[in-house]
């Protein structure tokens, strides 16, 4: 019902007389491999083509997973594997693409048990535009799949933290494609170092690291992967 719903409203706010592409829509990849208990990560970057701020909508369309997989959508916050669509405004912790912003839609595949392939179809526009960009995305596993174990990113990346908003726990996650030292931190709003989660020599590869936001208040944090050839930041959100 509340696919329907978003749907739905989705097409009284559509401009059906502006025909010109608003957005653009570039997959990082569409299919990934794999083992049981990992988190496959599915990263699209949608771009404003328009000199006017862009409201964009997500709509999960195909969620064909094997028995006790799930996946979830991202958006500036991540959300539960129920909820099939999201749009760029505050109800859903988010805000419109500003002129000329690139910003990462991600999906988040979980297959917990039983090897196989899931088969994901997610929708993007924006609500001022006819035009939609359908995509499709693969997750496998195989029955002695090693992939993970061979996996070398081809560049840093650091992923939204998942679950966002949580409570008291979450994963961070980021891909180094050298040894190196790497130091994750969070800090609060104002900028204070709450916590140093890791500092140490890593190797290449994706790496996960667990945050227990425990005994600290709800609001808004800041975590921070830094290493010699890369810094980045991200926000959080803790809710009690």
């Amino acid at each position: 019902m509340r696919k329907l719903f978003l749907l739905g409203l989705i097409s009284l706010l559509v401009n059906v007389s502006n025909n010109a592409q608003s957005i653009s829509v570039a997959p990082h990849n569409t299919i990934l491999s794999d083992s049981l208990g990992s988190e496959m990560i599915f990263i699209v970057d949608v771009t404003n083509l328009t000199g006017n701020e862009q409201t964009v909508y997500i709509v999960r369309t195909i969620n064909d997973l094997p028995q006790s997989w799930t996946s979830s959508l991202c958006f500036d916050v991540c959300f539960s594997s129920e909820l099939d669509s999201i749009i760029t405004t505050p109800t859903y912790g988010s805000s419109p693409l500003q002129v000329g912003e690139t910003r990462e839609i991600s999906v988040h595949v979980f297959p917990l048990e039983n090897t196989g392939q899931g088969n994901i179809q997610i929708k993007i526009g924006s609500i001022y535009d006819t035009v939609s960009f359908l995509v499709n995305l693969t997750a496998i596993v195989e029955p002695t799949s090693v992939d993970d174990i061979f996996f070398i990113p081809n560049k840093y990346r650091l992923f939204q933290n998942y679950p966002n908003p949580f409570n008291p726990s979450t994963k961070i996650t980021f891909d180094l494609p050298k040894k190196e030292h790497v130091i994750v931190t969070v800090y609060n709003s104002i900028g204070q170092k709450v916590k140093t989660l890791l500092n140490r020599i890593l190797d290449s590869g994706r790496h996960v690291v667990d945050f227990n936001a425990e005994g600290l208040t709800a609001g808004v944090y800041l975590y921070k992967v830094s290493a010699p050839g890369f810094v980045s930041t991200k926000k959080m959100i803790l809710l009690k």
